[in-house]
């Protein structure tokens, strides 16, 4: 009877590792997040929208190399302004497989934007980068929703340093070769 139990275990344990390989080499992962806002302050009304999608390829077990494309415009009354940007990144996950797997980031990338403001426009560019941990919760053996606390930099040509610490939340597709 012990080792019918110890068969049954040692096959559980092998088909949730089997379950759960996403993060091998020559694997891809797709996702990404978006927000919005709407603020209604001073008589002067806000529209925020970013969307930043990103894929990877696992060129090694646990390493992705990729990339992402964030898009972002703010609007408000004569003024609208569009942030784009390509930002090559890095990410490595830590453990065995699991349905949770935690995971170190990076990346560093150039940004462009475009402003209207009533009759005349401006461009600028810049650059931008972020580092941080976080963590992946595996729904099924193909997506998984993330978490992700960072610190994200941003200079542009003309301006000071922005930097700021930053909850992200998201999820990506990961898809076998």
């Amino acid at each position: 009877m012990k080792k019918l139990i110890f068969i049954c275990v040692l096959f559980c344990s092998l088909c949730v590792l089997k379950a759960f390989n996403q993060t091998e080499k020559g694997n891809y992962l797709l996702g990404g997040g978006a927000s919005a806002s709407i603020n209604f302050s001073n008589g002067s009304n806000t529209f925020y929208f970013a969307l930043s999608p990103n894929m990877g390829y696992f060129i090694i077990d646990k390493l992705t190399i990729g990339a992402s494309l964030p898009l972002s415009l703010f609007a408000r009354e004569g003024n609208t302004t569009i942030n784009y940007g390509i930002t090559p990144n890095l990410r490595y996950y830590f453990g065995p497989p699991s349905d949770i797997m935690i995971f170190v980031t990076g990346a560093f990338g150039v940004k462009g934007s475009s402003t209207k403001f009533n009759d005349s426009s401006d461009s600028s560019s810049g650059i931008r980068g972020s580092a941080g941990i976080g963590g992946t919760y595996f729904l099924n053996e193909s997506i998984g929703l993330e978490a992700i606390l960072g610190y994200n930099f941003e200079k542009w040509a003309e301006s000071d340093l922005n930097s700021a610490v930053v909850l992200s939340l998201g999820f990506q597709i990961y898809f076998s070769r």
